[in-house]
């Protein structure tokens, strides 16, 4: 039997500087977390509660921010979180 530790032990590989600070930096996330259920109906059923959920909020977003734009004198430039596209601040401005 060998004896003490191995001399080359498997690590994981590190994470490069710009992932690890984009993890960072991401900040919560809007809705809550829970654990799937097994039974596949009831998977089923929280998917599209979730879907509908999504969409309700959406929608009440847009209705909001359309009804603020049309209010104001000058357009309403919304700021959208930094997401999936990397080094762009995007603004979002309704036509």
């Amino acid at each position: 039997m060998a004896q003490g530790q191995r001399k080359f032990q498997a690590q994981k590989p590190a994470k490069s500087k710009a992932a690890a600070a984009s993890e960072r930096s991401k900040g919560p996330r809007k809705g809550g977390r829970v654990i799937a259920p097994k039974k596949a109906r009831v998977v089923q059923q929280r998917k599209l509660k979730k879907d509908l959920e999504v969409g309700i909020r959406k929608k009440i977003e847009h209705d909001v921010m359309m009804k603020a734009s049309s209010s104001l004198p000058k357009k309403l430039a919304l700021l959208k979180a930094a997401g999936k596209k990397k080094g762009t601040a995007s603004a979002k401005t309704p036509s």
